[in-house]
């Protein structure tokens, strides 16, 4: 990395790293009563580009370098050695400004679970609170739901026929209707409730970091880079970043706090000296505390579509096109509503893939469109369930390949190594197959098209799975929270090993979340707060 060294220091009490869905409501939070400076660096640009704010615009997001990570996985064995591009938002509110806008909180369960592995404190009814904190919530008052948060959380604008089909399908196996996906919950199906205000997408940023803007003790540099954390012995005393073409360094008294993701937050420990003392001495890295588990542990959910051609009803792949697209462009410049307020799916179902499993393991989201690649509909009528394994045992790495931080790391994805995850998978496929079939959805289908009729055995459909298989952008665990020698964080999320650094993003996340990750790692970010603003003395 050439990069000339500035002489001009920050210095603050908080020095946050990536302005994301964690990040943003951790400085929010750190700068409301006035007391402490708050410092925010952010590798990517404001959030100006107009599509950010179209909740359909994601589409048109997933391919934008400039304000994407778009990182690329190793080869995956598993998928017959194909490399997956990766989206991961670089701008201000992180993923939250190119997610497909949908909220979702996931199981009770799951969140007792993290108390049971050694994460005291991070029980359900111990996140609840913070859950209500963060939202704004306009479906009615519950004792489960927050009204007073400052991120809106609302019904779809749109309810496709198609959606509806979906919705009664399950129902007519057996599945019971859920008449709010995010309250408690165990199987079902439901519409998905999205962050939207009025007819725009409700980021981090429009939110929470909106808020800390206007105040005098924060401040925001975008396009900086973090290109590594500064210690004095094992105390970490504050960041080092580049931006055009020079280096900075900050000052922090109290705290520096990594929320740059699952994908980078691995990446600048090991580059600060924090990781697996081999991985480091390979690239000439001081060691300042040898963590083995910094990286390792990555989970994701495994995205598998199953997709048919649809006849007697217009989807939204005819809709984004033509005069239709005028059309809705129209409806949505004069009212707020139509296709271009969708976010990426509209109904959800929740299943168990076999009799004995503690909370549903399955979720099978329903769009009345369908995919020729990513970020791009069909041209002709479709319809698509994606599903994946809520709770994968597969696990990935992450790991530098270079001591210049302007090189990304190696994303080692590990899908489908161990087995129970491909029985899982095909129990959602074949789940899906049996929706299809059912009446309410079948008078809809001219033909299968994805995985396709001939594709019947368990073989062949995880033949399929493995050609056409992809991620479903929820990276989570790489720097998880625990007690045990794995861990690299402990249940205050502090580094363990070394002092006055604390990780708040979904790496903490001990195992995968069942569901979509923004909802889960904005409640990290807003108990962290909590945790830090308790420990001030």
């Amino acid at each position: 990395m050439r990069a000339k060294r500035n002489t001009h220091h920050f210095e603050c009490d908080y020095c946050i790293v990536g302005a994301g869905s964690a990040g943003s409501v951790v400085a929010d939070r750190l700068s409301e009563d006035g007391r402490f400076r708050v410092l925010l660096l952010e590798a990517g640009p404001v959030d100006k580009n107009p599509l950010i704010y179209v909740p359909a615009g994601f589409l048109k997001l997933q391919n934008n370098k400039a304000i994407n990570w778009r990182f690329r996985s190793e080869q995956c064995p598993e998928l017959n050695d194909r490399r997956l591009d990766l989206s991961q938002g670089k701008v201000l509110g992180g993923s939250s400004s190119i997610n497909g806008t949908l909220f979702v909180r996931g199981y009770p369960e799951e969140y007792d679970r993290w108390a049971e592995l050694g994460c005291t404190g991070w029980s359900y009814a111990e996140l609840l609170p913070h859950f209500r904190s963060i939202e704004h919530y306009d479906g009615g008052h519950s004792a489960d739901r927050g009204s007073d948060g400052p991120l809106p959380v609302t019904a779809l604008a749109v309810q496709h026929p198609l959606s509806w089909a979906f919705i009664e399908s399950a129902r007519s196996l057996g599945f019971p209707m859920l008449s709010d996906i995010n309250g408690p919950r165990d199987i079902g199906v439901g519409w998905f409730q999205q962050n939207r205000q009025g007819r725009f997408r409700a980021s981090t940023s429009s939110t929470f970091l909106k808020r800390a803007r206007a105040r005098p003790n924060f401040q925001l540099i975008t396009n900086a880079l973090c290109t590594r954390v500064l210690f004095e012995g094992r105390g970490a005393i504050g960041v080092e970043f580049l931006r055009d073409g020079h280096l900075f360094n900050v000052k922090a008294r109290q705290e520096v706090i990594l929320a740059a993701g699952a994908l980078k937050s691995p990446q600048i420990l090991q580059l600060s000296g924090v990781g697996a003392s081999n991985l480091l001495s390979r690239y000439g890295i001081p060691l300042v505390h040898h963590a083995a588990g910094v990286g390792e542990n990555l989970k994701d959910h495994f995205l598998v579509r199953v997709a048919h051609r649809v006849r007697g009803c217009v989807t939204l792949n005819e809709r984004a096109r033509g005069w239709r697209l005028l059309r809705e462009s129209l409806a949505y410049a004069l009212l707020g509503g139509g296709l271009m307020s969708i976010g990426a799916s509209n109904a959800v179902l929740f299943a168990r893939s076999r009799d004995g499993v503690v909370a549903a393991d399955l979720q099978l989201s329903f769009t009345p469109g369908s995919y020729a690649g990513l970020g791009k509909l069909e041209s002709v009528p479709g319809m698509t369930v994606g599903l994946w394994q809520s709770f994968p045992e597969s696990s990935g790495r992450v790991s530098i390949v270079s001591a210049d931080p302007n090189v990304p790391p190696a994303i080692s994805l590990g899908y489908l190594t161990a087995h129970l995850d491909s029985s899982v998978l095909l129990a959602g496929i074949r789940l899906a197959r049996g929706l299809f079939k059912t009446p309410k959805l079948a008078r809809f289908s001219a033909c299968e098209t994805l995985p396709g009729p001939s594709i019947t055995s368990d073989a062949e459909l995880l033949g399929h799975a493995r050609a056409y298989g992809a991620s479903a952008l929820h990276f989570s665990s790489t720097c998880r929270m625990g007690i045990n020698e794995s861990a690299v964080v402990d249940p205050e999320l502090q580094v363990y090993g070394v002092r006055g650094l604390r990780v708040v993003d979904a790496s903490v996340m001990p195992i995968a979340s069942s569901v979509n990750t923004h909802a889960v790692t904005m409640a990290i970010a807003e108990k962290a707060s909590s945790i830090i603003r308790s420990s001030i003395k």
